[in-house]
């Protein structure tokens, strides 16, 4: 199959180059407001993401007092791990879903739908009926539209990525991703307080009556998808990106193509990845992201969890039961995992991307490792700030160069699938430690947990190896393979001699640019 090049240089067609200096023209006249403006519209969907993601661990804890009195007020282990992976199961289908329809139909025909189906999935959540559902029709009902939730935020994955990638940026791109990225912090840390203020307004209701903690996860839940709703408009209005204009639009507009179909995005997929040193990259970024996600969700899906064997899931009623798992989700937090996700938005440009996720895996193996060996010979201070270590750890390395490296060394008519696939890979990995972590914690405890987190994380390290550095590199280079060898100058052919025909050109294909923000 030839290459996508070959079928350009054979109809004797001219790519118009994405030259950094014309990009730098472009930046000049996009003002810090509209950036910010398209930060705001960005971020909103990772934002919700981690608000729900996090809330789930705390929901089925109510979810047990008000369902399964018969069961010790506990939702079966079973069935509590089949809730919390549902999730991960619908942002599955819609991360390899809207990555291939980003690439094939261009960010901006995409952009906002996944928002909405969020929204309704959500919803369709709180509306779980009041009376009248069995312990498996509960079960069933959450966990069924939970996957429809996870579709929606599982699509804004690629599409996110690839456009804070694309756009005008706020400092490098890295930066801009990462800020992006960094709202999923923010929603989780959110959704504890926000679950702490509905515990504390319904304390004397809860204590009259345990039942009324169905109007503390419902709010809880339908708080978090605010963002959503206030955003979709905007991001259904977005504008298509210059890069895609450039590397796609126009390549198909030279090869005589009016319309781009999932076929042709196909094409390209396979050819490009056909190459073994590509599907090599594809391979690694996929497998960090899988490995990590498996230690990394093990932790935070079941915060409740661990914060009970540390000390602050106890108390004599359930209303101090509770709040005390809120307290304690906040307080690690703003300790370690918050500031992790702030920290790692300028940890790439400084260490490098692979020097920094290289290190990192190994450097949380070595926290899990000694966490599993003082969790029964430490008071809860401690295990409260090793807790609060390996969030920090997690979150300023690992979990930021997984979300990046996808975006980067790919370019761009294949890098939104690619990410959702790598992105996919993860949340295969989320899902099994959902499934199992429960299972598996009662045969080997907390400690075998850690241990076996510690050893996924060395494979982490390992598979990291494989993987180029991006630290330094334009849309420009990445777009022309150089990341692997190869000279853009070799490669590119220009519509103009001259810089400022050039930038005279990309100003009248994008006139609007400043408004896509």
């Amino acid at each position: 199959m030839k290459t996508w090049e070959n079928n350009v240089a054979h109809q004797h067609a001219e790519v118009l180059p994405y030259d950094s200096r014309i990009f730098t023209h472009i930046m000049e006249t996009v003002s810090l407001s509209k950036r910010v403006r398209f930060l705001a519209l960005a971020s909103s969907g990772l934002f919700t993401d981690g608000y729900l993601n996090l809330c789930i661990g705390l929901i089925v804890p109510m979810v047990g007092y008000v369902y399964f009195k018969d069961n010790k007020n506990a939702v079966p282990v079973h069935d509590s791990d089949t809730i919390k992976a549902s999730l991960g199961m619908g942002m599955i289908l819609g991360q390899l879903s809207f990555g291939l329809l980003g690439d094939t139909l261009g960010r901006h025909r995409v952009y906002g739908r996944e928002l909405i189906v969020t929204t309704i999935g959500t919803l369709m959540c709180i509306l779980l009926p009041w009376r009248g559902l069995s312990h498996s029709g509960v079960i069933a009902w959450l966990s069924c539209w939970r996957v429809f939730t996870g579709f929606g935020i599982g699509g804004d994955y690629p599409m996110s990525s690839a456009l804070a990638a694309e756009k005008a940026p706020i400092g490098s791109r890295a930066v801009m991703v990462l800020i992006v990225f960094s709202c999923i912090g923010l929603g989780a840390i959110t959704s504890s307080i926000v679950y702490l203020i509905l515990l504390t307004a319904f304390k004397s209701s809860i204590d009259h009556d345990i039942n009324n903690l169905e109007y503390v996860w419902r709010l809880l839940l339908g708080l978090g998808i605010v963002p959503c709703a206030m955003t979709v408009y905007a991001r259904l209005k977005i504008k298509e990106t210059l890069p895609y204009k450039q590397y796609v639009l126009k390549r198909d507009e030279l090869l005589g193509k009016d319309k781009r179909r999932p076929k042709d995005q196909m094409q390209d997929f396979k050819s490009y990845f056909s190459k073994r040193k590509h599907a090599r990259v594809l391979f690694a970024v996929s497998a960090v992201w899988f490995l990590f996600d498996i230690a990394f969700y093990g932790i935070n899906l079941n915060q409740s969890v661990i914060l009970g064997r540390i000390g602050y899931g106890r108390g004599p009623t359930p209303y101090q039961t509770l709040r005390n798992t809120a307290v304690g989700n906040i307080i690690v937090q703003s300790a370690g995992y918050l500031p992790g996700y702030w920290i790692g938005i300028f940890l790439p440009d400084w260490i490098g991307r692979i020097r920094l996720q290289f290190w990192g895996s190994l450097l949380v193996a070595a926290v899990y490792a000694i966490w599993a060996g003082i969790t029964n010979h430490t008071n809860t201070a401690g295990l409260t700030a090793i807790f609060a270590v390996s969030q920090l750890v997690l979150n300023s390395s690992v979990n930021v160069t997984t979300f990046l490296l996808p975006v980067e060394v790919f370019p761009t008519r294949v890098r939104g699938t690619a990410h959702g696939i790598a992105a996919a890979s993860g949340k295969v990995g989320a899902i099994i430690t959902a499934m199992c972590f429960g299972t598996v914690n009662e045969k080997i405890g907390i400690q075998g947990n850690l241990g076996l987190f510690a050893g996924i994380m060395v494979l982490a390290a390992l598979c990291t190896l494989l993987i180029p550095e991006t630290k330094g590199k334009t849309i420009e280079e990445i777009e022309h393979g150089v990341l692997y060898g190869h000279s853009i100058q070799d490669r590119t052919v220009t519509y103009a001699s001259s810089v400022d025909d050039r930038i005279s050109y990309v100003e009248h294909v994008d006139a609007n640019y400043g408004e896509q923000a």
